[in-house]
């Protein structure tokens, strides 16, 4: 499926993303639940906590980019995964509010850390193969991450079924031992060895360091998080949605929300090889118009739908959903890549992850205030918001390399 160049070189951090993923899929969707009822913080409380050491941690993009080009991404990455497994091992034995806020902060600035260098890191690997195989790597390392998030929530539902408080023990310890075995194999990981059936290329001429990333560059992360909070609104509000919006049983959403999964872990290969004759900018914007439709569709069905077409309905939504989201994933992280200055791809992919801490912080704010307005409203959102992507794609594409758009 994947006849990557180099990928057996590359191969601990194929690993190392598989098992931090795992780790994540386990702890993720039981941390507030940890928090509450093991740790004994009041609901308020361990939500606000949580957030605040979110907002703290936006600092840490701008700070990694600047580091990644120091020291390199691979050793940031190492770090990002000891300061999460350093956190999480800290939750198991705090119990006072200020240390759980202190744990879950160095958690938190781990976990941005990571996402702020692990495109790079993937971006220099993708280097050892010709241009064109770049969307794929982006694809395969997407399918790892996935396949690992679905398998750590399936390990976290069977761990329920545990009486007391012991599955919430198991799962943020694992998600520790996890983040350290990532950390070992990116110990062992060389990505800087020349690859002897490499061909020689000239050194990169380096061009002029800056701190902030450029104005077309600062449009596509503004760009990014419009396409970023698209791919985002499902699963803040898909629950909410089905429970208070179509008064349809909650036994569906998680199905609903593991078929998404699936289908990002084993469709990404096949959408980049079947989109691969197509520019990046044309497959984004069929993205994103998927999105709009998408949008409409899923608001239509608390108005129109019967009660037996709402299940139906419901997994015909998320299937058009999963399709936006295959063509959108691997190509626009290819592209934030090829758009970056020559030397200053770590620093730019840095501030890209800003797309996604925007979208995740706006997500389920938009999502709550428009739901009480209609059911139907958030989704109807996102369609304008898909649209809007698109046109602000097409204009800032055209102040951006060329070369980017490559199929």
């Amino acid at each position: 499926m994947f006849d990557l160049p180099g990928l057996r070189r590359h191969l601990p951090l194929a690993v190392a993303l598989g098992v931090d993923s795992i780790g994540t899929g386990i702890s993720g969707p039981l941390l507030l639940l940890f928090l509450t009822r093991v740790a004994d913080v009041p609901l308020a409380q361990a939500g606000l906590t949580l957030s605040a050491t979110f907002a703290v941690a936006l600092v840490v993009p701008a700070v990694v980019g600047q580091v990644v080009t120091r020291v390199g991404g691979r050793n940031v990455l190492l770090a990002a995964q000891v300061l999460q497994a350093v956190g999480l091992t800290g939750l198991l034995v705090a119990r006072d509010l200020p240390a759980i806020a202190a744990c879950t902060l160095v958690a938190a600035i781990g976990q941005r850390a990571f996402w702020s260098s692990v495109f790079a890191v993937i971006a220099d690997a993708s280097d050892s193969g010709p241009a064109e195989d770049k969307d794929r790597w982006f694809a395969l390392t997407n399918m790892v991450q996935n396949t690992g998030f679905a398998l750590g929530a399936l390990t976290a539902g069977a761990l329920l079924l545990i009486p007391g408080d012991l599955p919430y023990l198991l799962a943020i310890g694992t998600n520790a031992a996890c983040f350290t075995v990532s950390a070992l194999l990116l110990l062992s990981y060389r990505p800087n060895r020349q690859d002897p059936a490499a061909p020689a290329e000239p050194p990169a001429v380096p061009a002029r360091v800056h701190r902030i990333p450029s104005w077309p560059y600062l449009g596509l992360i503004g760009v990014g998080a419009l396409f970023a909070f698209c791919s985002t609104i499902l699963g803040s509000g898909l629950g909410v949605y089905v429970v208070d919006g179509l008064a349809g049983p909650a036994a569906v959403v998680g199905p609903l929300l593991a078929l998404n999964t699936v289908l990002s872990a084993f469709g990404q290969a096949p959408a980049v090889r079947l989109t691969r004759r197509y520019s990046r900018i044309r497959v984004m914007v069929v993205a994103g118009l998927i999105w709009c439709v998408w949008g409409l569709y899923t608001a239509a069905l608390g108005l129109a739908a019967p009660a037996t077409l709402i299940v139906p309905g419901l997994v015909l939504s998320v299937l058009v959903y999963s399709v936006a989201e295959l063509l959108h994933g691997p190509r626009s992280i290819a592209y934030a890549a090829d758009a970056a200055p020559p030397g200053q791809r770590s620093t730019y992919l840095s501030w890209f992850q800003y797309s996604f801490a925007i979208a995740n912080i706006a997500a389920p704010g938009v999502f709550a205030a428009s739901f009480t307005v209609d059911p139907g409203l958030p989704w109807v959102i996102t369609a304008v918001v898909a649209l809007v992507a698109c046109a602000g794609l097409v204009l800032v594409a055209r102040a951006l390399p060329p070369q980017a758009r490559r199929p």
